[in-house]
């Protein structure tokens, strides 16, 4: 028996079609614009501090998110790739989120400790040289993973010590990402900065506004829990080392020297 279909009815429900996956960008696309990006950020930093802060914070930035690389596909989340974000950084990228909470807090801690390789070779040219002024790269370099552990999205202080507060209580936290985002808001624009604060407050308000901090993945265990608290204050001492002693070896006056990282004057 042959159905019959009237001409007035309304059109058979139709299967959605998926959206056409966006090209790949070729290899020499992503070399011109990684390329653009790094001399944009580049001068601007040099603009504001100086070309050898310049050259300390570009290739601190690549040692930095090349760490981030490493564990991410350590762990099951690549193939990475670094990006470069004019006037802000870089940032590693991942195919699919970490499986399990503790590897998130890995990924995180890798940037910063690894990042500070990078200011060995601002203490050798120094030894080298006798020209203690290279040590203010190795301070610039120390500073840059010191303030990237700030607790405060995006930076990977909030990667790697969310999960840990997270675990006590979620609440602890959200409360813990407000106090921490508004201290940084109110120091970066006191520094003149408009950028950074902006850039900061859309982070926290677009991490608050969805109910979950971070896509689902296994918990901390208890011993992961201690294991990850130690890990981070452990990277925010080896930071904070690096970062005193490159300023104390160059004559850096560290409060003076904190206040342009607010990215103002």
């Amino acid at each position: 028996m042959t159905e019959t279909v009237s001409p007035w009815a309304d059109p058979a429900p139709q299967a959605p079609t998926p959206p056409a996956p966006a090209p790949p960008s070729s290899p020499v696309q992503t070399w011109i614009w990684g390329t653009i990006s790094t001399l944009v950020l580049a001068g601007w930093i040099a603009l504001n501090m100086g070309w050898l802060w310049a050259v300390a914070a570009v290739f601190g930035v690549f040692v930095h998110e090349f760490g981030h690389v490493l564990v991410i596909n350590w762990a099951g989340s690549g193939p990475s790739r670094i990006r470069i974000i004019p006037f802000f950084g870089g940032a590693a990228t991942m195919t699919r989120p970490p499986q399990s909470d503790f590897k998130g807090v890995l990924i995180a801690l890798a940037g910063p400790v690894f990042g500070l390789l990078a200011a060995l070779p601002f203490f050798g040219l120094a030894a080298w040289t006798g020209e203690p002024a290279w040590q203010s790269g190795a301070f610039v370099i120390g500073a840059i993973n010191l303030l990237n552990l700030a607790p405060a999205p995006p930076l990977d202080g909030s990667k790697a010590l969310g999960p840990i507060l997270a675990h006590i209580h979620p609440m602890l936290e959200r409360v813990a990402l407000l106090v921490v985002a508004a201290l940084a808001i109110a120091w970066t624009a006191s520094r003149g900065s408009l950028l950074l604060p902006l850039f900061i407050g859309l982070s926290v308000f677009a991490s608050l506004r969805t109910g979950r901090m971070r896509p689902p993945a296994e918990p901390l265990s208890w011993g992961q829990w201690a294991a990850g608290l130690a890990l981070y204050a452990t990277a925010l001492g080896l930071c904070a080392v690096v970062a005193g002693a490159g300023a104390m070896g160059s004559g850096v006056n560290f409060n003076f020297a904190f206040g342009n990282f607010g990215l103002g004057r």
